[in-house]
Protein backbone atom coordinates (compact mmCIF):
# COMPACT_ATOMS: atom_id res chain seq x y z
CA UNK A 1 0.00 0.00 0.00
CA UNK A 2 1.54 3.10 -1.10
CA UNK A 3 0.58 6.96 -0.55
CA UNK A 4 -2.87 8.05 -2.46
CA UNK A 5 -2.92 11.99 -3.39
CA UNK A 6 -6.86 12.97 -3.41
CA UNK A 7 -7.79 16.62 -3.90
CA UNK A 8 -11.41 18.08 -2.68
CA UNK A 9 -12.65 21.15 -4.15
CA UNK A 10 -15.92 22.68 -3.88
CA UNK A 11 -17.30 22.99 -7.54
CA UNK A 12 -18.99 20.83 -10.28
CA UNK A 13 -17.83 18.16 -12.47
CA UNK A 14 -17.60 20.22 -15.18
CA UNK A 15 -15.84 23.00 -13.36
CA UNK A 16 -13.34 20.33 -12.21
CA UNK A 17 -12.88 19.15 -15.47
CA UNK A 18 -12.06 23.18 -16.71
CA UNK A 19 -9.97 23.14 -13.49
CA UNK A 20 -7.68 19.84 -14.27
CA UNK A 21 -7.67 21.58 -17.73
CA UNK A 22 -6.60 24.75 -17.00
CA UNK A 23 -3.80 23.81 -14.58
CA UNK A 24 -2.21 21.35 -17.08
CA UNK A 25 -2.74 18.22 -14.31
CA UNK A 26 -1.88 15.03 -16.72
CA UNK A 27 -4.52 12.58 -15.16
CA UNK A 28 -5.94 15.02 -12.48
CA UNK A 29 -9.59 14.05 -12.59
CA UNK A 30 -7.78 10.76 -11.24
CA UNK A 31 -7.50 13.01 -7.98
CA UNK A 32 -9.85 15.43 -7.90
CA UNK A 33 -12.96 15.08 -6.80
CA UNK A 34 -15.49 18.26 -6.46
CA UNK A 35 -17.76 18.64 -3.51
CA UNK A 36 -20.72 20.93 -4.99
CA UNK A 37 -22.50 20.84 -1.73
CA UNK A 38 -19.64 21.26 0.53
CA UNK A 39 -20.67 18.18 2.58
CA UNK A 40 -17.11 16.97 3.31
CA UNK A 41 -16.09 20.71 4.38
CA UNK A 42 -18.85 20.45 6.22
CA UNK A 43 -18.12 17.48 8.05
CA UNK A 44 -14.20 18.87 8.42
CA UNK A 45 -15.38 21.65 10.22
CA UNK A 46 -13.01 23.62 8.08
CA UNK A 47 -12.87 27.12 8.86
CA UNK A 48 -15.40 29.26 7.22
CA UNK A 49 -16.56 33.05 6.91
CA UNK A 50 -15.72 36.66 5.72
CA UNK A 51 -13.59 37.66 8.89
CA UNK A 52 -11.09 34.35 7.75
CA UNK A 53 -11.28 35.09 4.31
CA UNK A 54 -10.23 38.61 4.28
CA UNK A 55 -9.78 40.06 8.11
CA UNK A 56 -7.61 37.53 10.08
CA UNK A 57 -4.11 38.65 11.22
CA UNK A 58 -3.19 34.62 9.63
CA UNK A 59 -3.20 36.45 6.11
CA UNK A 60 -0.56 38.48 6.81
CA UNK A 61 2.13 36.70 8.57
CA UNK A 62 1.32 34.26 5.90
CA UNK A 63 2.27 36.51 2.78
CA UNK A 64 5.38 37.72 5.14
CA UNK A 65 6.67 34.32 5.51
CA UNK A 66 6.33 33.86 1.81
CA UNK A 67 8.40 36.88 0.78
CA UNK A 68 11.27 36.45 3.25
CA UNK A 69 11.69 32.65 2.33
CA UNK A 70 14.15 32.13 -0.74
CA UNK A 71 11.76 31.97 -4.11
CA UNK A 72 9.00 32.20 -1.67
CA UNK A 73 7.62 34.69 -4.63
CA UNK A 74 8.65 32.88 -7.51
CA UNK A 75 6.34 30.09 -6.59
CA UNK A 76 3.46 32.41 -5.76
CA UNK A 77 4.17 34.46 -9.12
CA UNK A 78 3.80 30.67 -11.21
CA UNK A 79 0.54 30.56 -9.33
CA UNK A 80 -1.16 33.76 -9.61
CA UNK A 81 0.11 33.20 -13.43
CA UNK A 82 -1.84 30.23 -13.93
CA UNK A 83 -4.79 31.97 -11.83
CA UNK A 84 -5.64 35.19 -13.59
CA UNK A 85 -6.84 33.33 -16.56
CA UNK A 86 -9.16 31.12 -14.21
CA UNK A 87 -11.90 32.54 -11.73
CA UNK A 88 -14.53 29.73 -10.80
CA UNK A 89 -17.81 30.83 -9.37
CA UNK A 90 -18.84 28.22 -6.27
CA UNK A 91 -22.18 26.87 -6.90
CA UNK A 92 -23.57 28.51 -3.62
CA UNK A 93 -22.30 31.80 -2.54
CA UNK A 94 -21.56 31.58 0.78
CA UNK A 95 -19.21 28.74 -0.48
CA UNK A 96 -16.32 31.61 -1.54
CA UNK A 97 -15.61 32.17 2.33
CA UNK A 98 -14.92 28.47 3.30
CA UNK A 99 -10.99 27.96 3.85
CA UNK A 100 -9.14 24.80 2.74
CA UNK A 101 -7.08 22.39 4.21
CA UNK A 102 -4.66 19.55 4.54
CA UNK A 103 -5.14 16.01 5.79
CA UNK A 104 -3.30 12.56 5.74
CA UNK A 105 -4.63 9.92 6.74
CA UNK A 106 -3.68 6.08 7.17
CA UNK A 107 -6.86 3.94 6.90
CA UNK A 108 -9.30 5.92 9.21
CA UNK A 109 -7.03 7.51 11.41
CA UNK A 110 -6.37 11.22 10.49
CA UNK A 111 -2.23 11.64 11.02
CA UNK A 112 -2.39 15.18 10.23
CA UNK A 113 -4.11 17.87 9.79
CA UNK A 114 -3.73 21.42 8.92
CA UNK A 115 -7.22 23.69 8.91
CA UNK A 116 -6.24 26.97 6.74
CA UNK A 117 -6.89 29.70 9.02
CA UNK A 118 -7.29 32.13 6.29
CA UNK A 119 -6.68 33.25 2.83
CA UNK A 120 -2.78 32.11 2.31
CA UNK A 121 -2.22 30.13 5.57
CA UNK A 122 -1.52 27.03 3.81
CA UNK A 123 0.16 23.88 5.34
CA UNK A 124 4.01 23.52 4.70
CA UNK A 125 3.47 20.57 1.73
CA UNK A 126 7.03 19.61 2.17
CA UNK A 127 6.39 18.96 5.75
CA UNK A 128 3.31 16.98 4.71
CA UNK A 129 5.32 14.65 2.20
CA UNK A 130 8.03 14.02 4.56
CA UNK A 131 5.41 13.05 7.15
CA UNK A 132 3.04 10.93 4.83
CA UNK A 133 6.74 9.43 3.37
CA UNK A 134 7.75 8.62 7.22
CA UNK A 135 4.14 6.99 8.08
CA UNK A 136 4.64 4.91 4.01
CA UNK A 137 8.16 3.52 5.82
CA UNK A 138 6.91 2.97 9.26
CA UNK A 139 4.27 0.30 7.48
CA UNK A 140 7.06 -1.37 5.91
CA UNK A 141 8.46 -4.59 7.68
CA UNK A 142 11.97 -4.37 8.59
CA UNK A 143 13.95 -5.63 6.24
CA UNK A 144 11.06 -5.81 3.60
CA UNK A 145 11.70 -4.09 0.09
CA UNK A 146 9.53 -0.39 -0.27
Amino acid sequence: MGIQLVLVSIGTPDKGQKLVEHLEFTNGEKYLFVDPENNLYNSLLLNKGVKETFFSIETPFAFLKRFTQPDGMKELGEVLKKWNRAFFIPPKQDQAFIQGGTFVFAGSNTVYAHYDASTGAHSDIDEVIDLAKNKLETKTPAGAMQ
